[in-house]
């Protein structure tokens, strides 16, 4: 497990998005199909396959604060102000990341990366106190700001590993799965 402190990272590349949730995850996107219906997190963080992950979150129909990182090697540390970390593979097979709502909709931001297996580690914070908003009619406000919060961070790697979790799990994913 990597030492849980917080040093310098090479960042090649970053960007900040409100990522509107849908059905309570955003998605990963890494150029991959799915196979058929999605699989159950293990973890309460993510689920998906090699080509696209799903990041869960306790906000619904609401934005949620998310700051992506493309690094050039593992961050040699986890911070600990985030309520959970895992990390997990994925395969970004054209070089470009894009983070959409949960249903494909709403491409929100699309990074480039070298090809290739990537871990992911990704961090969340205050997920138990997500914003839910179940009406989506164009009178509802969605301005208030939203205390959850996520960082992710990619890398390329030369080999598959197994999903860890690095610190955690929080409330939220207890109470998930």
């Amino acid at each position: 497990m990597p030492e849980l402190i917080s040093p310098p990272r090479a960042i090649v590349q970053s960007g900040s998005v409100d990522v509107v949730v849908q059905y309570g995850y955003y998605n990963l996107w890494a150029g991959g199909e799915r196979s058929g219906a999605d699989t159950p997190s293990r973890d309460g963080l993510l689920f998906g396959e090699a080509g696209w992950l799903a990041v869960i979150c306790g906000s619904d129909f609401a934005p949620v604060p998310c700051q992506i990182e493309v690094l050039k090697r593992m961050p040699p540390a986890v911070d600990r102000g985030w309520d959970m970390v895992g990390e997990y593979d994925l395969d970004i097979q054209q070089g470009v990341l894009t983070v959409m709502g949960g249903q494909g909709a709403c491409p929100h931001l699309t990074l480039s990366s070298t090809r290739g297996l990537h871990r992911v580690r990704v961090h969340v914070r205050n997920r138990d106190q997500g914003l839910q908003i179940t009406d989506v009619g164009p009178l509802v406000d969605i301005s208030p700001v939203n205390p959850e919060e996520h960082l992710i961070q990619l890398w390329p790697v030369d080999h598959a590993r197994p999903a860890e979790v690095l610190l955690g799990p929080d409330q939220y994913a207890l109470s998930y799965r």
